[in-house]
């Protein structure tokens, strides 16, 4: 089973946005990925991460059973629930849960931010450190 954690970070101040991913693939290979944005709230930038880490994914080749983690409670609920609210990231939010519906094997599990192994990648992203 592939392993996937994403966050996204903000600085609310220049609207600047950092997107992280950890990923753990079968094999134990881990790689890890960043993206910087801008002009995302943090749902919206969470969004982002989440459909970043699922690009990630349709790019593994081989892999058939994924588990995405993420402290970002309201993407975690709305995946599962496969509806958003927020009509502003509706657009976001349908790019992400059908690339969701488009892996084999695919679940998502809520995190506590200590646990997410994407936090201090994006972070990083945000910041512009390697």
């Amino acid at each position: 089973m592939v392993h996937i954690y994403f966050d996204a970070a903000t600085n609310q101040t220049t609207e600047e946005n950092g997107l992280g991913v950890w990923i753990k693939s079968s094999d134990g290979t881990v790689s890890t990925f960043k993206r910087q944005t801008q002009g995302l709230s943090s749902v919206h930038a969470e969004l982002a991460a989440c459909a970043y880490a699922l690009e990630m994914a349709h790019s593994m080749q081989g892999e058939t059973s994924f588990m995405l983690h993420s402290d970002a409670e309201v993407i975690v609920r709305a995946l599962e629930q496969r509806f958003m609210k927020d009509s502003s990231a509706k657009p976001l939010f349908l790019k992400a849960l059908i690339a969701y519906d488009d892996l084999p094997n695919v679940f998502i599990k809520w995190i506590p931010r200590a646990e997410n192994r994407a936090d201090v990648i994006a972070r990083e992203a945000l910041n512009g450190t390697k």
